[in-house]
């Protein structure tokens, strides 16, 4: 089995995500294994290390699927799975949902608003859409960008 054909990776500076699907679960979890098994020779090859503390799993399911554990291995230590965790900027949980994300950025959008609320009467509109894109634009277009690609 092509390690290409199981996942796709994503390169984004200094961030590698893999990307895994499958209904099955025993399928699932072999195809995790392959390719993370290729993504550690790859790094190996192009002198990379892998920072264990710094990976996350997860595993997105629908809410009405019961939770299967997963059992991934990285030199022959258990990965542990989380349900939710940060991905290209965006809060992201094992059921694919808003909530999470919504709830970090609300008070960075609600600080944004004080500060164009103070500039509004004492600033020209030139200042006001400098500190429009400073805040709000940021938020708005995560997840909405190109990445650089590698093949592995």
């Amino acid at each position: 089995m092509n390690v290409k054909h199981v996942s796709k990776a994503k390169l984004f500076a200094d961030d590698t995500s893999v990307i895994v699907t499958d209904k099955d679960h025993d399928s699932f979890k072999q195809k995790t294994n392959l390719a993370l098994t290729s993504l550690n020779q790859w790094f190996y090859i192009k002198q990379i290390v892998l920072n264990i503390t710094k990976t996350n799993v997860i595993k997105c399911t629908p809410k009405t699927t019961a939770h299967v554990p997963l059992d991934i291995y990285y030199k022959d230590n258990v990965m542990d799975e989380v349900k939710s965790t940060k991905f290209l900027g965006m809060h992201i949980d094992n059921h694919m949902n808003w909530k999470n994300h919504v709830e970090q950025i609300l008070p960075k959008l609600s600080a944004a608003c004080f500060s164009i609320r103070n500039f509004i009467h004492t600033s020209n509109p030139y200042i006001l859409c400098m500190v429009y894109f400073a805040y709000f634009v940021q938020y708005f277009s995560m997840g909405k960008f190109t990445t650089c690609t590698s093949s592995i």
